[in-house]
């Protein structure tokens, strides 16, 4: 993978179908808190409301479900999943043994360029916590350790990844604002990851990315979610 070659953006822009516009709308709306957990999502309304018909809204609400977002329940009815703090816990656990494996390839054969865009994306993050836009400064902080287990060249480990990515991103959007008092330190906190991977320790290096990610921890252990 050449990272150089990525553009510094949230997300695509202009997705490729249908079913991958309303699956980008709804899937931004609920990470965003813009669609609360427990709310029941229509396929009818919301065909309604996006001007298409039910089958893209159907095949978005199954990624959703794939996803962790929504939950189909009895009649087919789909509802907003909730955020559960064990469950959370479980995945960050799971996330950090993933991306601990992932980086230790990753730091064998990483190039400068690679860890030039990661420091391109930490100094991204740190201008969203500027602004305070949380939602921005989430979607590079999500492309930052996408590209850390991308660069690990597995595609297994890419898959579960991607797997939980939507929910910890949610959580992160949601619950981080409350934890910090400056958001430019979620950035900058990334440092230590880049430093260790331009050195090619790839001990070092799994040691910085799994202490950032349960970073978050103590702090709701302590002060509640």
């Amino acid at each position: 993978m050449d990272a150089s070659t990525h553009q510094l953006r949230p997300r695509m822009t202009k997705p490729a179908s249908l079913s991958d516009q309303v699956y980008e709308q709804l899937r931004s709306s609920i990470i965003n808190a813009e669609r609360n957990s427990g709310e029941k999502l229509v396929e009818l309304e919301i065909a309604a409301q996006m001007g298409t018909s039910q089958g893209p809204v159907r095949e978005a609400l199954q990624r959703l479900e794939r996803d962790g977002l929504v939950e189909r329940q009895a009649r087919s009815a789909t509802y907003i999943s909730s955020i559960s703090i064990d469950e959370m816990y479980e995945l960050f656990s799971v996330r950090s043994v993933i991306e601990g494996f992932a980086i230790r390839r990753a730091a064998q054969k990483i190039t400068p360029q690679q860890c030039n865009y990661l420091e391109d994306l930490i100094l991204e993050m740190a201008q969203a916590g500027k602004r305070g836009d949380m939602i921005t400064l989430a979607e590079y902080d999500m492309r930052f350790h996408q590209t850390i287990v991308e660069c690990g060249g597995s595609a297994g480990l890419l898959r579960v990844w991607i797997t939980l990515s939507s929910q910890i991103q949610r959580f992160v959007v949601q619950s981080h604002p409350q934890h910090y008092a400056d958001l430019v330190e979620i950035g900058t906190r990334h440092q230590s990851i880049v430093t260790a991977l331009r050195q090619q320790d790839a001990e070092r290096a799994a040691q910085a990315v799994q202490e950032h990610i349960m970073l978050i921890w103590p702090k709701i252990n302590f002060e509640g979610l």
